[in-house]
């Protein structure tokens, strides 16, 4: 983060013994957009580090312990069938099989051991597939019509990727609030404004005029003093560019506190300046700041769902960016140790007396 973040800053002047109320809003208002920056990244740079973490470790060892399940399912199927047992250790080594091929035929897509799974299975993979989809449908289209209280069509929902479930929902329900919204003006029966009304709506109007048009002054006196095209010093166009760019992308995103801050590093305003806004500017700026914030906190928000996504860390449950590398680790270290396990009932399991030994301790949940 660069270090001019927290330079923008309104002192009292000589003549002030204190700040003026929108003065300190002003300066509270760029401490929480700090901090809520910082907090950002911190994320973005956790999520980062942990995907690429997934990439180049957990999903390598979950790939090759996959292989090791697959043959030690293959193992057991082939000792099940060359040897003799008691009911209880057929029992238990069917239990174990199915355990085994459905999480293979699921998170590994080893469709290929379908008929093993169906070998050892009253009811079909498929035929339990289609049920517990129906069931997951079912419990899902009554928790979603709750949620946005309104009849949903089956045939919009997929258990199998709830997030653009999600994303089409949020759309349809947008649109109804929408249609209803207007069905609502056209039964309403239209009364003449009063004066003071209309004094009212223009005085808003006007507001959100002024406030756009802070933003775009700011932008205005930036790219006039950072227009390259205007620089002869090969070197300081460079600079100026990159700096352009910068004013384009923050005034793209309504991003007042980078515009005032790249001021300050090109030297446009001074922190005399800076105290001596003017307070129906100050009062603007305000406005502007108050919905980056929002923006910031909204942007957070999900980065933290991403995170908790990603560790499967129940919503109640606070959790920090480094909670994600922490977790990530345990993960890593946990698959390490189960792929020792399951080479070493590999080798243990090819003689059937220390695989029935092993069934005596099996609990089938």
């Amino acid at each position: 983060m660069s270090d001019h973040y927290s330079v923008v800053q309104i002192k009292p002047s000589p003549s002030q013994t204190k700040l003026l109320p929108a003065q300190k809003k002003f300066n509270t208002l760029i401490k929480n957009i700090n901090k809520q920056r910082k907090l950002l990244l911190e994320w973005q740079e956790a999520m980062t580090q942990c995907q690429q973490q997934a990439v180049e470790k957990l999903e390598p060892l979950r790939k090759e312990l996959g292989e090791y399940q697959a043959q030690l399912v293959l193992l057991l199927d082939q000792q099940f069938d060359s040897h003799k047992f008691t009911k209880n250790q057929q029992e238990k080594m069917c239990d174990l099989i199915l355990e085994l091929a459905d999480v293979l035929i699921v998170e590994h897509q080893r469709v290929d051991l379908k008929p093993l799974f169906d070998k050892y299975s009253t009811e079909s993979f498929d035929q339990l597939d289609q049920a517990s989809d129906g069931l997951a449908l079912d419990m899902l289209k009554e928790l979603l019509e709750q949620q946005f209280g309104m009849t949903i069509d089956e045939a919009d929902l997929d258990v199998h990727d709830i997030q653009a479930t999600l994303d089409r929902l949020n759309q349809q329900f947008e649109q109804q609030v929408e249609q209803q919204e207007a069905q609502r003006a056209t039964q309403r029966p239209k009364s003449r404004k009063s004066a003071k009304q209309v004094a009212k709506a223009a005085e808003e109007t006007a507001e959100v005029e002024n406030v756009s048009k802070s933003i775009q002054a700011v932008f205005r006196q930036l790219s006039s003093a950072l227009h390259p095209d205007r620089e002869l010093d090969p070197v300081e166009r460079v600079r100026k560019t990159e700096l352009m760019q910068q004013v384009t992308v923050a005034y793209s995103k309504k991003d007042l506190l980078k515009l005032l801050e790249l001021q300050l590093v090109v030297e446009q305003i001074d922190q005399i300046q800076l105290d001596a806004i003017a307070d129906t500017r100050l009062k603007h700026y305000n406005q502007v700041l108050e919905s980056q914030l929002n923006e910031l906190k909204a942007e957070l928000a999900q980065q933290e769902m991403l995170g908790r996504d990603m560790i499967s860390a129940p919503p109640f449950m606070p959790i920090v960016p480094k909670h994600l590398m922490t977790t990530l680790k345990y993960d890593i270290q946990g698959l390490r140790e189960t792929i020792l396990n399951v080479q070493r009932d590999l080798r243990e399991f090819q003689d059937v007396k220390q695989l029935k030994a092993w069934l005596k301790d099996y609990q089938i949940d």
